[in-house]
């Protein structure tokens, strides 16, 4: 046998695993990826805003006031039930920002009302999936939370009525489009499916 060409045989084996591995290797981030979930959270929440707002007679503190603290428990249990977790400091950043978010929502809820209370489910919305973003480091959840800060201040500058009605809609497709495409990343498979 001529050792030359079972060398070329093992080079072309160990390129091939190689190639294996790092395909393994990036569909195994893209499927640990948690971004999806909240984003889908957010989106039912905010689009739910809106026949809540029409039931509650326009009171979207009474509606922030119940959905934000469920949501967040919705969130937590998906954490909590994963089979891959975040590493630590990640897990913990992702839990802080949550606890965040979640405790600036309520304290405004109870100590401002008008106007600025529109937009702060929104600023809070933004702020903490920019947050996400970096911990997860997930464009599809960085252009979302940028492009909910970017529709806070065009919304703010234009002194548009109907801020919810407008931040809704940006939010809520926002956020679908967002968990669509880190769904499509974590299986490429079905998204062509």
């Amino acid at each position: 046998m001529n050792s030359s060409s079972h060398g070329a045989r093992d080079a072309d084996h160990a390129r091939d695993l190689i190639t294996d591995i790092d395909q393994w290797s990036r569909q195994g981030r893209r499927l640990s990826s948690p971004a999806w979930f909240p984003l889908l959270v957010v989106s039912v929440a905010v689009f739910a805003a809106l026949p809540f707002a029409l039931l509650l007679g326009g009171n979207a503190a009474g509606y922030w006031a119940v959905v934000a603290p469920l949501s967040a428990v919705v969130t937590g249990w998906y954490f909590a039930t994963r089979r891959v977790q975040l590493p630590f400091v990640r897990g913990t950043i992702v839990l802080v920002t949550g606890v965040v978010m979640l405790l600036v929502v309520a304290a405004f809820l109870l100590w401002f009302a008008g106007d600025s209370a529109d937009f702060l489910p929104w600023i809070v919305i933004a702020c903490g999936f920019g947050i996400f973003a970096l911990v997860w480091r997930s464009v599809p959840t960085a252009f979302f939370a940028a492009s909910t800060a970017v529709a806070i201040v065009v919304v703010a500058l234009g002194g548009w009525g109907n801020v919810g009605v407008i931040m809704t809609l940006v939010v809520g497709v926002g956020a679908v489009a967002a968990a669509m495409v880190e769904l499509a990343q974590a299986d490429p498979g079905r998204a062509h499916a």
